[in-house]
């Protein structure tokens, strides 16, 4: 099923989903769209990501944070029948890309991009946690998430994902070279050949 909603800018938003047996209807903190649950936003989040057109429109209370990636709804608030989708702001949403999106943001408040911290974790390979990450990158040290990250929380969460995504991938590539290295060694007819 197709669920459909109208954005604060008149745009058509919708999410393709399942319909579940017994689903109830969205209550005031769930994204109409995508039902997942949505975390409370503060005005002044918004007022830094939204277009100045919108400030009008947000309240100090009401609105919710949609962070399920797929989803476009990036902020509602179902009493009022506000939505707000990737056009209606200005920054780039994080939480709405997969990792490896090029000039993904990973941390606002430092200005740090997911480019770099994947270069310290696939390239240099000298980071494997949260705190490598920090020293190396600056990455999860601001204090102002609650303004500068679209979601209004700690970027903490997310490059954890991005380090669990790069160790993944580090895993994959290393058993794709270790099958090519070996590879080279084995003849047509499946023995073993060693060259000298």
């Amino acid at each position: 099923m197709i669920e459909k909603v109208i954005s604060v800018s008149n745009q058509e938003l919708q999410f393709e989903r399942k319909k579940e047996e017994g689903e109830i209807d969205a209550g005031p903190n769930i994204c109409p769209l995508c039902l997942n649950k949505g975390k409370r936003v503060l005005k002044k989040t918004m007022a830094n990501h939204v277009w100045p057109k919108y400030w009008k429109i947000i309240d100090q209370q009401g609105f919710f944070f949609c962070e399920t990636r797929s989803c476009p709804i990036v902020y509602f608030n179902n009493e009022k029948n506000h939505y707000f989708g990737l056009e209606d702001l200005h920054s780039v949403v994080m939480h709405k890309l997969e990792i490896s999106t090029p000039h993904r943001p990973a941390c606002y408040c430092m200005s740090v991009l997911e480019e770099r911290i994947l270069e310290e974790l696939l390239v240099k390979r000298c980071c494997d946690s949260l705190d490598d990450i920090k020293e190396y990158t600056s990455a999860n040290k601001g204090k102002n998430c609650v303004i500068t990250n679209p979601s209004g929380r700690c970027c903490g969460k997310p490059i954890k994902e991005i380090i669990e995504w790069a160790k993944q991938t580090r895993t994959d590539a290393d058993e794709s070279v270790l099958e090519y290295a070996e590879a080279c060694c084995v003849d047509l007819g499946g023995r073993r050949v060693i060259e000298v």
